[in-house]
């Protein structure tokens, strides 16, 4: 895994002073690559990288040239089909100089040019310039699991970077907030679509390819790796995608869980593994059980397991953890301790992450089937009365702001607005008597985005609400809340984090079976369950699901009241300009309990968006980190 910068332009590159500006960019990213770094200066074109050394640990450096072509290529990622790919060509009389997958994709695209990337089935973010066709590249693979970066400045220059902060060092600039952004954050718990915290720097979007040429409009492609229905099944192909992800020269271990998801990728990754599977494990979930769990898995399979309890000193932690994040992001904190965990003894671990998306395991895909169903039977009639009548008990009834009974009540209300039911459900709390309840002077001041209509505008055609979210939360939620938070937490650590359920053969294929054998009755993952009947014990295949996340109201209480004396005190508030000091002062009365938490999830968030400020847009000389640890 690795940091990539860079930028084209129709000025042409001034040795000197560029030198400086991709030296301040890789140096931003650093973290991302501590196994070197290389940079490339062309008369329209800079590249910058840093290498965390996985594969070729001796002749894969970048940036890498195709020399006879004047093609240059600088690469995150991983190609897990590389060697089949350059089998194929050596056939044809290519000849390779490294064993890298980067040279590969070079070699790719001198062949097949800007359809090249359709070919790669890995995770990938690319920057490449072709001096042939004075043709700038910005690709990111189709799932999204790699972050790109990038800023058009006027329409002479894009610039680009693994994180954002890359490329506010170019130019040595401060980050300017987005209220936008913020108000979305503030409502989805994470920055849906290509957004960030940053005026005017957004992601490339997965499947997306994005071209420069000098003097012409940047141009946008859409790809998809080219694949087939398999005739394997999920199980043997779920099973081979675990296989290709542990193609490395350095040892691969495995996070692991008490659920299924990281179980089954431990059982096959120690099934090829040509050592011991190592795994790591994080005390912390909703199961008080987790770790032991966790052991007794581990035992059951035959691989090691490390555990470690969540402690940290939060005071230091959380700010760097916002500097690498450039987000606020709650369950940031566990990611980032279990891959401090794992980097003391590896620099790749296999992750389960996209199992309950693909799967449809999670507790919203029942309860957006449960709502599917009543819906079903009610007539419309009946629908639309009883929504105008829950409509006046909610103006009636004195609920308290983000309880489960109003929720509920209101997910009843909004029934056939499926896009609606599913905001609400997932605390979506939009609409104007909460903005000004919640918010300050700079955020009120602004034109805001109301978030259920861009969940509307956003919300996939499907006619079935439970595939619909699924599609939504794979595009938007899985990208940019968990693939991003695992991207910069192990990256903070000098770690990989490989993810097999998120391969373009396992996905299709999973994707051919209807929803109602994916989620049998009220049985989440049913299909998984009955494929892995014989790779998996039963004690694993029927404990019940456990989330990663923690209480927000008692972590508060227990890790928070320091940090909030410093960031949420009312001259801060006011002078930050975000937030309501009333809505705190209120909060931080009330008891610690399940329905304040909510309540207090708000509070962290604004003690991290004040971490922000200080960090991104002034600059504050104390908070410049190049690593968690």
């Amino acid at each position: 895994m690795c940091g990539l910068a860079g930028w084209f332009s129709t000025e042409r590159t001034v040795k000197d002073r560029d030198a400086l500006r991709i030296d301040r960019m890789i140096k931003a990213v650093f973290h991302r690559g501590p196994d070197g770094n290389g940079v490339l200066l062309r008369d329209n074109a800079v590249l910058g990288h840093v290498r965390l050394a996985i594969i070729d640990l001796e002749t894969g450096k970048q940036p890498m040239s195709c020399s006879e072509s004047k093609v240059h290529i600088v690469f995150n990622g991983e190609i897990y089909n590389y060697k089949e790919l350059k089998k194929n060509l050596k056939k044809e009389g290519h000849v390779f100089r490294t064993t890298s997958d980067t040279e590969v994709i070079l070699a790719m695209y001198m062949k097949y040019g800007i359809e090249a990337f359709q070919y790669l089935r890995g995770m990938f973010a690319i920057g490449l310039w072709d001096e042939r066709k004075k043709r700038g590249l910005l690709v990111r693979d189709e799932y999204g699991i790699k972050p790109l970066f990038y800023q058009v400045l006027d329409s002479k220059e894009v610039v680009f970077a693994s994180e954002a902060k890359g490329i506010l060092a170019r130019d040595n600039t401060a980050g300017k907030l987005n209220i936008d952004s913020l108000h979305l954050l503030m409502n989805f718990r994470y920055l849906p679509g290509e957004k960030t915290m940053f005026e005017n720097i957004e992601q490339v979007a997965p499947g997306e390819i994005i071209e420069w040429s000098p003097r012409k409009e940047l141009k946008k492609h859409n790809f998809k790796y080219l694949t087939k229905k398999s005739k394997d099944s999920v199980r043997d192909i779920l099973e081979e995608s675990v296989k290709l992800h542990l193609i490395a020269d350095v040892e691969v271990g495995a996070y692991l869980s008490g659920g299924i998801d990281s179980a089954c990728i431990t059982e096959f990754a120690n099934k090829y593994s040509e050592q011991k599977l190592r795994t790591f494990t994080l005390n912390v979930g909703d199961d008080p059980n987790e770790v032991e769990n966790s052991k007794r898995t581990a035992s059951l399979l035959d691989v090691e397991n490390i555990t470690e309890n969540n402690e940290c000193d939060i005071n230091n932690i959380l700010p760097k953890l916002i500097w690498h994040l450039e987000v606020p992001k709650v369950n940031a904190l566990q990611t980032s301790k279990v891959a401090q965990l794992a980097s003391h003894d590896v620099k790749v671990v296999l992750s389960g992450l996209g199992g309950d998306e693909l799967f449809l395991g999670y507790n919203a895909h029942r309860i957006m089937l449960f709502a599917e169903r009543v819906n079903r039977v009610v007539p419309k009639k009946l629908s639309k009365l009883s929504s105008s009548g829950i409509t006046l008990l909610l103006n009636r009834l004195p609920l308290p702001v983000w309880s489960e009974p109003k929720r509920a009540m209101q997910m009843l209300g909004s029934f056939n607005d499926w896009s609606k039911v599913y905001g609400i459900m997932r605390n979506v709390w939009d609409d104007q008597h909460m903005r000004k309840k919640i918010y300050g002077p700079r955020m009120l001041d602004e034109n805001l985005s109301d978030a259920f209509t861009y969940l509307e505008s956003t919300w996939p055609s499907n006619e079935d609400p439970v595939e619909a979210m699924a599609q939504f939360e794979w595009r938007h939620k899985m990208v940019n809340d968990l693939l991003w938070q695992e991207d910069r937490c192990s990256m903070a650590m000098g770690l990989e984090v490989r993810v097999p359920f998120l391969d373009p053969v396992l996905v299709e294929q999973v994707r051919s079976i209807s929803r109602s054998r994916l989620v049998q009755g009220n049985k989440a993952k049913a299909y998984m369950r009955d494929m892995l009947q014989h790779v998996l014990p039963k004690e694993i295949l029927s404990r019940p699901k456990s989330g990663f996340q923690v209480d927000a109201a008692s972590f508060f209480q227990d890790n928070l009241l320091e940090l909030s004396e410093q960031y949420l005190t009312k001259e801060k508030i006011i002078e930050y300009g975000l937030f309501n000091p009333d809505f705190v002062s209120e909060v931080l009365t009330y008891r610690i309990n399940k329905t304040t938490r909510w309540h207090y999830f708000m509070l962290y968030m604004m003690i991290m968006c004040h971490l922000w400020i200080e960090i991104f847009e002034k600059r504050d000389a104390s908070f410049q980190f190049e690593s968690i640890d």
